[in-house]
């Protein structure tokens, strides 16, 4: 590391960082437990089509952000990296706008969707019940961004896991009392967030009250936040979309427990995402406080970690098969889904930890939603012609891997001058991305037993690691021993 790399790293306390993202991957670990037993019990003892219908809620409701119109987006970027001292007395103001402008918009949506789906009493209460979760998702967001922008990320942890311990209980408390069915797991699923958003409520209750009288004032700050946050709003609910296109199109083109096949494998693959997003939240708040510099050195040690780290845990796939294969063999058709699936999680983790950041560190907001429609647009058009022409789940999840590959290269494309890559290092991130993806695929579809399937791909693993990124590790041996960046 050169002179004026070390000068900058100075000014980055990795000890610091390391710790929060401990403290919140530590916590994720509990949820990551939580959600393996949930994904035991849930399947394994309703019906397919119930389980369909769980998942249908769960599709869904994970739109739900978007209704608060980017309001809670524009105070992350506003507020992040900044003391309680400082955005203490604004919390009460921005908390009130929002429960305000929450109720004027999902109690209309009530109504029309009452009366829209009068006809479909499943789908009609699956909506209704995706609208109460929207009300309490939102609120819940708000304490969530604000404390992920003071860094507080030790009482964030504590309210996740406990949020997870009461739904858990919940699930066992139906399941001993013959109560297991979908609308009671998602009544459930309810009361949990609600007590979630009650424990943070108390914990910033002495901020909530708001000095402000006037609701021209008020709607002056709404409006002046959502203009901030419009386009981070867009840009994350493309992502969302385009996590979600394929079930999206399963849902419409297949049967509810075909949904529910590829449901369980997405399931799966989910609980990936729970280190992704927690990584990224953390890695926000302080990328926002670091020099130009240093936030493009911080994209080089950073991307190589990730796609190591990504390609290690490959190999828990293994014996996760086998248990899938034993105790949930009514999904057993779904381990070829995940096969594919898993691989979309090399490229996820790298769009959702950096791409997104850098977008919205160099507020290029914009640039981020329009490319990411185009390439959600790609994608559906991929999804809609693998059901078209061949008719399975398995085209589905082979025509979202190209398209995970494809959103990949864009932004790194895009973000090339920025973080000042060289078009060598894109081209070598992206064949090891292939090569890890190729020695998994060749050790999980050809080779039989799961030892030796893991046997074989932890060789490969080894060996490709020796190759690609020997310099990098030893950079990122040096940079923990000395604990700065």
């Amino acid at each position: 590391m050169d002179k004026k790399k070390i000068k900058i790293s100075e000014r980055f306390n990795f000890r610091a960082f390391i710790g929060d993202i401990s403290v919140y991957s530590g916590g994720n670990v509990l949820l990551l437990i939580f959600g393996c037993i949930q994904i035991l019990i849930i399947p394994k003892y309703l019906s397919v089509e119930n389980y369909g219908y769980w998942k249908l809620f769960g599709l869904y409701s994970g739109y739900t952000g978007i209704l608060h119109f980017g309001f809670i987006d524009g105070l992350l970027v506003r507020w992040a990296g900044k003391g309680l001292d400082q955005i203490g007395n604004k919390i009460g103001t921005a908390f009130k706008f929002l429960f305000f402008q929450q109720l004027f918009t999902i109690l209309p949506l009530c109504l029309i969707f009452y009366v829209l789906f009068a006809s479909y009493r499943p789908l009609r209460w699956i909506s209704l019940t995706i609208l109460v979760y929207a009300f309490i998702f939102n609120l819940t967001t708000f304490f969530r961004f604000t404390a992920q922008a003071l860094r507080q990320f030790k009482n964030l942890t504590l309210v996740n896991i406990f949020t997870r311990i009461t739904f858990l209980l919940l699930i066992i408390y139906l399941f001993t009392f013959d109560y297991f069915d979908y609308h009671n797991i998602i009544y459930g699923y309810l009361l949990a967030s609600i007590i979630g958003l009650a424990m943070l409520v108390f914990w910033f209750r002495k901020y909530l009250p708001s000095s402000e009288r006037s609701f021209s004032r008020l709607l002056s700050y709404g409006k002046k936040n959502i203009g901030v946050g419009i386009f981070i709003l867009l840009g994350n609910f493309v992502s969302i979309l385009f996590l979600s296109i394929d079930r999206l199109m399963v849902s419409s083109f297949f049967t509810i427990e075909k949904f529910a096949i590829y449901g369980f494998a997405v399931a799966i693959i989910t609980i990936a995402y729970t280190f992704i997003l927690s990584i990224s939240q953390v890695f926000f708040p302080y990328l926002s406080g670091f020099s130009p510099q240093l936030q493009r050195h911080a994209y080089r040690l950073a991307k190589p970690a990730i796609i190591l780290s990504w390609a290690a845990v490959l190999i828990l796939y293994f014996p996760l098969a086998k248990l899938i294969e034993f105790h949930l063999s009514q999904y057993f058709r779904s381990l070829r889904i995940i096969q594919l699936l898993i691989c979309t999680v090399g490229f996820g983790s790298l769009i959702q930890i950096l791409h997104i950041n850098y977008y919205k560190i160099y507020h290029r907001q914009r640039e981020y939603f329009i490319w990411g429609v185009t390439v959600l647009a790609i994608s559906a058009a991929l999804n809609f012609l693998a059901i078209r022409v061949w008719g399975n789940l398995t085209s589905v999840a082979v025509a979202t891997v190209i398209s995970f590959s494809m959103w990949y290269v864009v932004n790194e494309l895009r973000l090339k001058q920025i973080v000042n890559q060289s078009n060598q290092q894109l081209q070598k991130d992206f064949l090891a991305i292939l090569g890890y993806s190729s020695a998994f695929w060749l050790s999980s579809f050809v080779i039989k037993g799961f030892v030796t399937q893991m046997l074989i791909y932890m060789a490969l693993f080894l060996i490709l690691t020796w190759f690609l990124f020997h310099s990098q590790i030893k950079q990122l041996k040096a940079m923990i021993r000395s604990k700065r960046c």
